[in-house]
């Protein structure tokens, strides 16, 4: 993580554009991108004119949390949602106990939907969310307390 600080912290760039990179890179991790977090971390910055370094150093700093984030979209999706996930998973447990394979295929399949339109909604509000809240972090660490903060991770900070 020390090494990851400095290093975006050295990035020779526009504020802007190391702010937008990291952030894109660091909403990556709200995805489920199934392996290519780091390739899209990458190549996602560049799409809105931000720094690819930084992007890559956002998508590494939180790909720890992917599981954390996945939940915390269902949750956000549920409460933003008329829906209750707990009672549609009951639902398939009872609709399984039936013989009719059919019927708890139907019952699977549209719990399944509704856990993704939950997760889904979750997913944009965090982006967000997120997405606001770390430009304007980011951005406020390098134009204001850029050397501060590298002198205070390199010297004080001991691993």
């Amino acid at each position: 993580m020390k090494y990851l600080i400095i290093r975006l912290l050295r990035i020779k760039d526009k504020a802007h554009s190391v702010a937008r990179g990291f952030t894109i890179g660091a909403l990556m991790n709200f995805v489920p991108t199934f392996g290519f977090g780091p390739f899209l971390s990458t190549v996602s910055p560049k799409v809105v004119r931000g720094n690819a370094i930084a992007g890559f150093i956002g998508g590494l700093s939180f790909l720890w949390a992917f599981p954390i984030l996945f939940l915390f979209n269902i949750k956000v999706g549920e409460k933003l949602l008329p829906i209750e996930i707990a009672e549609t998973i009951e639902e398939v447990v009872e609709e399984a106990g039936e013989v009719d394979s059919e019927v708890v295929a139907e019952v699977v399949i549209e719990a399944g939907l509704v856990l993704g339109q939950a997760f889904f909604v979750g997913m944009v509000v965090n982006m967000i969310l997120f997405g606001v809240v770390c430009y304007f972090l980011i951005y406020t660490i390098i134009k204001k307390y850029r050397r501060e903060v590298l002198r205070f991770v390199h010297k004080k900070w001991k691993i």
